[in-house]
C-alpha cells in the first residue's frame, strides 16, 4: 500500500510540474513552421467571427510599415500567436510580422477585461516593412481556450495599400 501511495505521490508531482501555456517548440521551428503551413494552405479569409482584424499601411524611410491589428475579441481567447508574410517574400533571412511566437510572455483578449501586468490586452498589434505601397498579407492566427483544451486557428488574406493623406 505504501508503494502505491509513493508511486501516486510522483506521477502528480510530475504532472504538476507541466506549464500548461508554455510552448513545446523551438521558437524558431515554430516560426519557420507556421510560415511553411501559410504557403501551403488554400483556402483565406478576410474577417473573423471571433475578433475584428485590420491592416493599415504607412510611408517610411526606405519603404512602408503595415500595421496589422486585432482587437475587439468575442470569446476569450489565450495564448495568441500571430504571424503575417507578405506575398513572394522568403522570410529565411527577414523577420516576418509576429506576436506571440518568441516571447516568453503569453498574450490573451478577454472581451471588456483588460490587464496588461497579467498578460490580457485590448488588443494586438504585429507590423512589418515592404517595399512595395501595395500588397498583400498572408495572417495566421491562432488562440486556445481557457483550459487550454482547445485551439483554433484561421488564415487571412488581406490586401493593404499606402494611402496618401
Amino acid at each position: 500500500m505504501k508503494k502505491l501511495l509513493i508511486i501516486l505521490l510522483i506521477v502528480f508531482g510530475l504532472c504538476g510540474c507541466q506549464d500548461p501555456g508554455k510552448k513545446a517548440a523551438n521558437p524558431d521551428d515554430r516560426y519557420l513552421y507556421i510560415i511553411e503551413m501559410i504557403g501551403e494552405h488554400e483556402s483565406f479569409v478576410t474577417t473573423s467571427n471571433y475578433f475584428d482584424i485590420a491592416v493599415d499601411m504607412a510611408k517610411i524611410d526606405g519603404g512602408y510599415r503595415y500595421y496589422i491589428t486585432i482587437d475587439n475579441p468575442r470569446i476569450a481567447m489565450y495564448d495568441i500567436e500571430l504571424l503575417a508574410i507578405e506575398k513572394d517574400v522568403d522570410y529565411r533571412n527577414k523577420m516576418a510580422a509576429n506576436v506571440g511566437i518568441f516571447e516568453e510572455k503569453e498574450y490573451n483578449m478577454v472581451p471588456n477585461q483588460t490587464n496588461t501586468a497579467q498578460g490580457y490586452v485590448k488588443g494586438i498589434v504585429a507590423s512589418g516593412v515592404s517595399d512595395l505601397s501595395e500588397t498583400t498579407l498572408y495572417i495566421f492566427v491562432q488562440f486556445k481556450n481557457a483550459d487550454y483544451s482547445t485551439t483554433h486557428s484561421e488564415y487571412f488574406k488581406l490586401d493593404v495599400k499606402y494611402e496618401a493623406e
